[in-house]
């Protein structure tokens, strides 16, 4: 009877603590969600003239691919 009631104790004490520990562990992986989840993300669109005057100049991968063909000319004219 003792050795029951002893178990049934422990078991009880263990659930509990073990209940505080997964709140616990949950509250720190979810603290930065919490933080960001009332807040709204702001974005500032450019007028459609500031964007089209922004892609003819910033362009990278059409100046990229320019200067990738005139080396690879370069080399090709090395070559012959």
């Amino acid at each position: 009877m003792k050795i029951l009631l002893l178990l049934s104790i422990i078991t009880i004490v263990t659930l509990l603590i073990g209940k505080k520990v997964i709140n616990l562990a949950k509250t720190n992986l979810f603290k930065d969600q919490a933080a960001w989840s009332g807040k709204d993300i702001k974005i500032n669109y450019n007028s459609s003239r500031q964007a089209n005057e922004s892609k003819g100049k910033s362009n990278y991968l059409k100046m990229i691919a320019d200067e990738s063909k005139i080396y690879l000319d370069d080399q090709s004219n090395k070559e012959e």
